[in-house]
């Protein structure tokens, strides 16, 4: 009796010595797995920065950049931009998320486009990465006042009306490079853009709506490769 006790008590120690994952039947470096994030699941890993757009998600997959670097002004930050669409379109390697296609992406090159004949927005003169805002104030109209320049990001949310907003850019951009309009901020002289532009802008500037964490990981695993072998300015 004494021997039989004795053996049992010596399994019992036995078994409370086991490890933890003895009794789920699930070695560590396992269970470990199944904790992993769904960013190390996928090897898409999380950006510096929160911001979770589908112009993110199109900035992720195409590495541009995500903000001007200290000191860089403007039309520098677009000019990185242009060189590697320049290096990527040439490749035929440009990737868009879902819900951007060649509309959005031409408003997207339009918007900022500093320099040229045609489609030069000029907007990230003042709405600058990544907020898409400078924090400072401009003069956008005739009566000479300073007005914040607001952010163009999550405008859904603002309930703003984008086409209207623009036609009044294109009005005081004519304005401006017209001599009638002296006090409005210099960046609207090198605007040129007309009606014909603003649904590729519009298309472009809904980009900036954010979307769950969840759908912007699809957005850039299921990003697909657009057609530039052909010239996509073209209408």
């Amino acid at each position: 009796m004494l021997k039989s006790l004795w053996a049992i008590g010596y399994v019992f120690i036995l078994l409370i010595q086991l490890p933890t994952y003895a009794w789920t039947k699930e070695p560590p470096q396992i269970a470990a797995a199944d904790k992993r994030s769904v960013e190390e699941k996928t090897k898409v890993h999380r950006l510096s920065s929160n911001k979770r757009a589908v112009y993110d998600a199109f900035a992720y997959v195409n590495r541009l950049p995500e903000k001007a670097e200290e000191g860089e002004a403007p039309e520098d930050v677009a000019g990185r931009i242009f060189g590697r669409l320049a290096n990527q379109e040439g490749r035929v390697l440009i990737k868009l998320p879902a819900g951007m296609e060649r509309k959005s992406y031409l408003g997207f090159k339009t918007f900022f486009r500093y320099e040229g004949k045609a489609r030069v927005g000029n907007c990230a003169a003042c709405h600058t990465l990544s907020e898409f805002t400078d924090l400072k104030s401009h003069v956008v109209t005739h009566d000479g006042s300073l007005v914040p320049t607001p952010s163009l990001r999550n405008l859904k949310k603002r309930k703003i009306d984008i086409r209207k907003v623009i036609l009044e850019k294109i009005a005081a951009s004519e304005h401006k490079r017209s001599g009638k309009a002296d006090k409005i901020d210099s960046a609207y002289a090198a605007m040129n853009i007309d009606r014909s532009d603003v649904p590729e802008l519009v298309a472009f500037l809904r980009l900036l709506n954010d979307v769950p964490d969840s759908e912007f990981r699809n957005l850039i695993l299921n990003a697909e490769l657009l057609d530039t072998s052909k010239d996509i300015e073209g209408d």
